[in-house]
């Protein structure tokens, strides 16, 4: 995965309800994290692109092009 850009879909919590968003992220530096969300809360090649709300980030999956629609 490292490289290219990944398609994610992200899962917040807040005020009694769930929000997800799928965003796209830089593949490069995954490896050096044990979970994808630590990746996304921690890399700061994503905080570079894109705002993620770690206080209400609950998980954190990758999808395939067809399912980000």
């Amino acid at each position: 995965m490292s490289g290219g850009r990944i398609r994610v879909r992200v899962l917040y919590a807040g005020r009694g309800g769930y929000h997800a968003e799928v965003i796209s992220v830089p593949g490069g530096g995954i490896e050096d994290h044990e979970r994808l969300i630590d990746f996304i809360r921690e890399d700061p090649a994503v905080a570079a692109k894109c705002y993620i709300d770690a206080a209400r980030l609950c998980s954190a999956q990758v999808v395939e092009e067809a399912e980000a629609e």
